[in-house]
């Protein structure tokens, strides 16, 4: 019987191709199609598989942007340091990625369109060009917030308008009111040379009067030693100032007829023994006189020194004493109609 199982001596190529199934009935005939040496198998698609194990994650690539042509890109002599870099080719429209010995080109790494980026966010803004130039537009700044900057000739004039209400003084182009320079209470807009403006300055008027009179003085009979008759205390200033004083006070010996005996009555700044800043002349007479007082300093003031001076923003007191500067007699200080008036006088 001859075996007729061997249809060809050589090898046949078989390929089988899936086809899909859209209506879900099985196959009853798989075709199969044979040329020459090739043989075509139909067959249909099974269902998908479960999903297999994750791979190695895989390396980070280092994007380095676009090169001319491959030959630039040799020319880059690249060494291992530069493994994991990427390129694309602009004439070949391929990556070329360096693995630190060699490239690896993927050349089907372009076409595709790919997934929707975020929507741009376009804002808008207009500029004032210069009159009679021509109006033009730009558009600045990276997806998804890019600003379309129109940029337009200015116009003529127009008519004059209406008057518009009366505006604050602090919002004036020539005057500065900032952190740096605020306003406070009793201050003034002084003009400053330096910053071409107007700039808040601590009113130059002096400040007071601060007075007390009768009911804030001691008195006392048979004295012997310097008595304080009183204290006043000033709040602080904005500026540097100086005391300017007045007043009176009764003074008097107490031995009957008052002669041989003379008691002044000084003004001092922060203490009894502070320094002096006004003073008053007594009579080595018989009756009673009244001691006036008034501004005097050890040393003449002047704007530079600091002698009787009080610095910005600082309480003091002062102090009236009186002592006797002539004789042994004791003295007498009478508080009627005592009183002393005390302003600031600033110092520029």
């Amino acid at each position: 019987m001859t075996d007729n199982s061997v249809v060809y001596d050589d090898n046949i190529m078989i390929t089988m191709r899936g086809v899909s199934d859209s209506v879900g009935l099985p196959y009853t005939v798989n075709p199969l199609e044979l040329v020459d040496r090739e043989a075509l198998v139909e067959l249909r698609e099974g269902p998908a598989g479960s999903a297999g194990p994750d791979g190695d994650p895989a390396w980070p690539w280092q994007w380095r942007g676009d090169v001319a042509d491959f030959s630039a890109l040799r020319a880059l002599n690249l060494t291992t340091a530069d493994a994991r870099a990427a390129w694309r080719v602009a004439t070949e429209n391929k990556i070329y990625y360096w693995t630190g010995l060699e490239f690896i080109a993927f050349d089907q790494a372009f076409g595709r369109t790919g997934k929707p980026g975020p929507a741009n966010v376009l804002s808008g803004t207009a500029v004032t060009g210069v009159s009679g130039s021509a109006a033009s537009a730009r558009i600045t700044g990276t997806s998804p917030g890019q600003n379309l900057e129109l940029t337009l000739p200015r116009g003529v004039s127009g008519d004059v308008g209406d008057p518009g209400g009366p505006g604050r003084i602090q919002d004036a182009a020539d005057v500065l009111i900032d952190d740096d320079h605020s306003l406070a209470q009793d201050y003034i807009l002084a003009w400053d040379a330096t910053r071409g403006k107007f700039v808040p300055a601590p009113s130059p008027r002096r400040g007071g009067p601060w007075a007390i009179a009768k009911n804030q003085f001691s008195g006392g009979t048979n004295l012997n030693e310097p008595k304080v008759l009183a204290a006043i205390t000033i709040p602080g200033q904005p500026t540097r100032w100086r005391p300017q004083v007045t007043g009176q006070v009764r003074v008097n010996a107490a031995n009957g007829n008052g002669y041989g005996t003379r008691c002044d009555v000084e003004v001092r700044i922060g203490g009894p023994t502070g320094e002096l800043v006004g003073y008053g002349f007594g009579y080595d007479i018989q009756n009673w006189d009244w001691v006036l007082i008034g501004p005097r300093f050890d040393f003449p003031p002047t704007p530079t020194t600091d002698f009787g001076v009080v610095q910005p923003n600082q309480t003091i007191t002062l102090y009236v004493i009186a002592k006797r500067v002539k004789g042994s007699a004791s003295f007498t200080v009478d508080t009627t109609g005592a009183q002393l008036i005390v302003y600031a006088e600033p110092i520029r």
